[in-house]
C-alpha cells in the first residue's frame, strides 16, 4: 500500500485574506461608533456651555431690573468660549418685554452652530421692579 504524503496543515492565501477583510470591517465599525461617541461628547459639551452662558446672562439681566442700575447691556453679543481647545462662538440675544407694572419677561437666548446645524437655548425670568 502506498501512503501519499501531502501537507495540508496551513491556510491558503485566500483565506488569510477574507480573515483580513473580515477583520478591517470590524475594526473600521469599531472606529466609527468612537467617532460617533466622540461627536456626541462635543456636542453636549457645547450645549451645557450654552447652558451656562444663558443662565449667567439671565442672572445679570435680572439684577439689572431688580436694581434699577444704570448699567444697560446690549440686545446682542458674541462671547467666545474654549473647549477642547477649540474657540467656539456662541451668539447671545437679550430681550425685554413688559409683563405688569412692576415685571418684566426677560429673555436670554444662546445660539450656537455645529456642523452647519445650528442649536439654541432660551432663558425666560420675571424681573420685578424695584421701587
Amino acid at each position: 500500500m502506498l501512503i501519499s504524503r501531502s501537507d495540508k496543515g496551513g491556510f491558503t492565501l485566500i483565506e488569510v485574506l477574507v480573515a483580513m477583510v473580515i477583520m478591517m470591517v470590524g475594526l473600521l465599525g469599531l472606529l466609527q461608533s468612537i467617532n460617533i461617541a466622540l461627536e456626541h461628547n462635543l456636542r453636549n459639551q457645547f450645549r451645557e456651555q450654552a447652558v451656562a452662558l444663558g443662565e449667567n446672562q439671565i442672572n445679570l439681566f435680572r439684577n439689572q431690573f431688580r436694581n434699577q442700575t444704570s448699567v444697560t447691556f446690549p440686545n446682542y453679543t458674541r462671547a467666545t468660549v474654549k473647549i477642547r481647545s477649540i474657540d467656539k462662538q456662541f451668539d447671545v440675544y437679550r430681550t425685554s418685554s413688559p409683563a405688569s407694572d412692576v415685571s418684566r419677561e426677560l429673555e436670554v437666548r444662546v445660539k450656537w452652530s455645529f456642523k452647519g446645524i445650528e442649536t439654541q437655548h432660551v432663558v425666560k425670568s420675571l424681573a420685578t421692579i424695584s421701587y
